[in-house]
């Protein structure tokens, strides 16, 4: 899985992306800025071979889809709801790539943050919801939302403390 970050993200104290990166040993980062259209790095082929960009969309492909498929690289876009749809609308590698999204019936655990709607996860939710998709839930993946649960009621009491 590679997972782009737009570069405001990635000195975020709220970001859930580095939680995953600290647990997932195959997650790639690559940090983009504002209108800087990603390419694959051309030392790194063998992944860039058939990625899918996971993006939600109700017009995209269900992930489940990908179920006892070959493997495919995985590509996640971690910003701001308006940074992330610029990320995608600035590449045109990133807008050509094949589009997944997938459903959950789980409501987001990060309270930090206010999202456009209550069905928008954070970028780690997301991994999460994606890997138990694709290698089932045996994994242990909800370990990093434990993790995640911690960090927000952490910034929250942070957060209240010096906003009675």
């Amino acid at each position: 899985m590679c997972l782009i970050q737009h570069l405001n993200e990635s000195s975020h104290a709220k970001g859930t992306a580095r939680i995953a990166q600290l647990s997932l040993k195959n997650l790639r980062t690559i940090q983009l800025g504002d209108r800087e259209p990603f390419t694959p790095p051309e030392n790194d082929s063998d992944f860039w071979c058939n990625p899918v960009l996971i993006y939600p969309n109700s017009e995209n492909r269900d992930i489940a889809e990908l179920v006892g498929t070959s493997p495919r690289p995985l590509v996640v876009l971690d910003g701001t709801w308006r940074k992330s749809k610029a990320m995608l609308l600035s590449s045109p590698y990133l807008q050509s790539l094949p589009k997944y999204s997938f459903e959950t019936e789980r409501p987001s655990r990060y309270r930090i943050r206010k999202a456009s709607s209550p069905d928008f996860l954070s970028t780690l939710e997301s991994i999460v919801a994606i890997l138990e998709t694709l290698e089932g839930t045996g994994n242990d993946y909800a370990q990093m939302l434990e993790v995640m649960d911690w960090m927000v009621t952490t910034q929250l009491g942070f957060i209240n403390s010096t906003n009675p």
